[in-house]
């Protein structure tokens, strides 16, 4: 690949990770080869407009208001007229004439750092995979999934990974009736069942708590999950991908440390001084939430069960990028249980790359990515012509 390649890093999103998704973008853009790309933010407002700029480079910009906006263009991705001149392209939504185009901002490649709903659950994937736009990270199905914490469970047991006994409450649901279902004991861990960053998640230790918790879940998302918790519960997080040659390999693994009852946003993103460093700059990012690499106790075996439990569902679930496998153990036992997926983890993980045997840098798993998204867009072009396939039924014109 001997031209630079631009990157459009999207940043931000309608989602309640927006902020997350900020830091994570920020990040990406830091850490891109500029011998090989240049990368530019795409910033996704709460209000769903699409903004580019210089400005967006700095995180004491964010959130942008209306005076920094106006230095900034608003732009769109226009699907069916985004390819041009051999790349694609967002306009410039205001500008233009009748005697001058709209300004236009090209593109070969996208990285999208938006997590959770919209972002991280296939939909921006839909828009970008409706023009063939390569894009880094897993595809619209594998994203659809694994957004849904309670179908992602389904299909872990169906490739035969232990999961905790859970059940799903829909917004409008008789509470009282629904957690008369409830067969597990207290206490029950409750969490939105669409979101991410632990955000929403909190223990129940009675009928009454649970009730509460569920009702503040729905403020957030449309279903809930009620699980049972893990005694002596200690939490084991490991990262896949895809090599270049094909090979699927693990991360380093972390046990997240935790001051509550459960790993909160708070633990994540600030704790100690943590915040005024994220919104300041001064922080390299999302590595400093506190964590231990290579836990000690997973020298007896389980720490293999682990990675071969997360290639295995890496695998069965056609996902790509870095995407972060997440487990609970019974620290007293020594039993695991597959929790979660995280398609889309705060800065890829890439401190859990940099500790793995081999190391592999930020930059050099971002490239890794880019060569798998444009791979996989090669490799999984369909035959659209009715006539080739068979399903011909009107006569093409001028033919």
């Amino acid at each position: 690949m001997s031209e630079t390649q631009r990157i459009a890093v999207i940043v931000g999103g309608l989602s309640s990770e927006h902020d997350v998704s900020v830091l994570t973008g920020l990040e990406v853009l830091e850490a891109l080869d500029p011998a090989k790309y240049e990368g530019f933010p795409v910033y996704v407002g709460l209000d769903g407009q699409w903004w580019v700029g210089d400005a967006l480079r700095e995180r004491g910009n964010y959130i942008p208001d209306a005076a920094l906006k106006r230095k900034l263009t608003r732009v769109s991705l226009n699907v069916g007229h985004a390819y041009e001149g051999g790349r694609w392209v967002l306009r410039d939504v205001g500008g233009g004439s009748m005697l001058s185009k709209p300004k236009t901002f090209a593109f070969d490649m996208v990285i999208p750092a938006l997590h959770g709903t919209w972002g991280e659950d296939g939909t921006l994937q839909g828009v970008l995979a409706a023009e063939r736009i390569p894009f880094a990270g897993g595809g619209v199905d594998a994203m659809s999934l694994t957004i849904n914490k309670m179908w992602t469970l389904g299909a872990a047991a169906q490739a035969g990974l232990p999961t905790p006994p859970t059940m799903i409450v829909a917004k409008g649901d008789d509470l009282d009736e629904a957690l008369d279902k409830w067969r597990g004991d207290y206490p029950v861990f409750i969490k939105p069942n669409f979101l991410g960053s632990s955000i929403g998640a909190r223990v129940a230790k009675t009928a009454e708590d649970a009730r509460a918790a569920l009702g503040e879940v729905f403020r957030l998302d449309h279903a809930a999950l009620v699980q049972r918790c893990v005694p002596n519960l200690v939490e084991y997080n490991v990262a896949v991908r895809r090599q270049p040659d094909g090979t699927v390999v693990t991360s380093a693994i972390e046990r997240p440390l935790r001051k509550e009852e459960s790993y909160t946003f708070k633990d994540k993103y600030l704790s100690g001084d943590m915040a005024s460093k994220l919104r300041g700059g001064s922080n390299p990012g999302l590595v400093n939430a506190t964590r231990v690499l290579h836990p000690p106790e997973l020298s007896n075996g389980r720490g293999e069960k682990i990675r071969s439990w997360a290639v295995q569902l890496f695998e069965a679930l056609d996902l790509a990028g870095a995407p972060r496998l997440d487990f609970l153990c019974d620290e007293k036992t020594g039993e695991l249980w597959f929790n979660e997926v995280n398609p889309l983890p705060g800065s890829f993980g890439y401190f859990l790359w940099e500790a793995a045997t081999p190391a592999v840098g930020f930059s050099q798993l971002l490239d890794d990515m880019l060569t798998e998204a444009r791979n996989r867009v090669r490799s999984r072009v369909r035959v659209v012509d009715p006539l080739a396939t068979g399903g011909a039924i009107f006569t093409k014109r001028g033919v």
